[in-house]
């Protein structure tokens, strides 16, 4: 980690000294850069960023898809809660069955022993695969969301026009940015008007 922030940091020294040097002894024509106009010395970007945090949390469809994959995890885990309540009831069945010596045969014993272990068994393939439902119906969601907030960004800077439109989720890729540039709340209201 520190070797890929010394890096980073040599890179950026670098492509400042290149862009302070360039300004002292580049023309139009050796560092594309430099305007030779007397107005300005550095071409400018239009620039924008969005919030993205601050977009899902106030995006409707995400919020009821939120909701929606949230119902179908506690349901899913209410059913697998309840099976293992039954099993588990099973067992202590089982379990005081084999201390009062209620079994006929040993056979007999290790026959119901054999079966609760099948069940315990096929209970935790059940939990593995309603978890891995529930990640491919996230996963799908989170694909389908990024598709649409592309798509809409992507319409909206058709006419606004930008440069780059940067995103962060809390601190990330974003450090800092002028609140004249956050365009989350135009992006918003385009989502939340389709």
């Amino acid at each position: 980690m520190k070797i890929i922030k010394l890096f980073v940091g040599l890179v950026s020294a670098f492509l400042l000294m290149s862009v302070v040097s360039c300004n002292n002894k580049c023309s139009k024509e050796t560092c594309p850069m430099v305007n030779n106009s007397d107005s300005s010395a550095v071409k400018h970007f239009s620039i924008a960023f969005v919030k993205m945090d601050s977009l899902l949390l106030n995006y409707n469809v995400y919020k009821q898809m939120s909701e929606e994959l949230l119902r179908e995890e506690e349901k899913s885990r209410l059913n697998l809660n309840q099976k293992a309540a039954a099993l588990q009831k099973e067992i202590e069945e089982f379990q005081n069955k084999v201390q009062h010596n209620a079994f006929l045969t040993q056979d007999r014993a290790l026959s119901e022993q054999d079966r609760l272990l099948r069940k315990q068994k096929d209970l935790q393939e059940l939990g593995i695969k309603l978890e891995q439902e529930l990640l491919s119906k996230q996963q799908k969601m989170t694909e389908k969301l990024n598709l649409v907030i592309d798509s809409t960004i992507n319409e909206f800077n058709k006419i606004a026009g930008y440069d780059f439109i940067f995103t962060n989720t809390g601190k990330d890729n974003l450090l800092f940015g002028n609140e004249k540039y956050n365009i989350t709340s135009d992006i918003l209201e385009i989502l939340n008007i389709e």
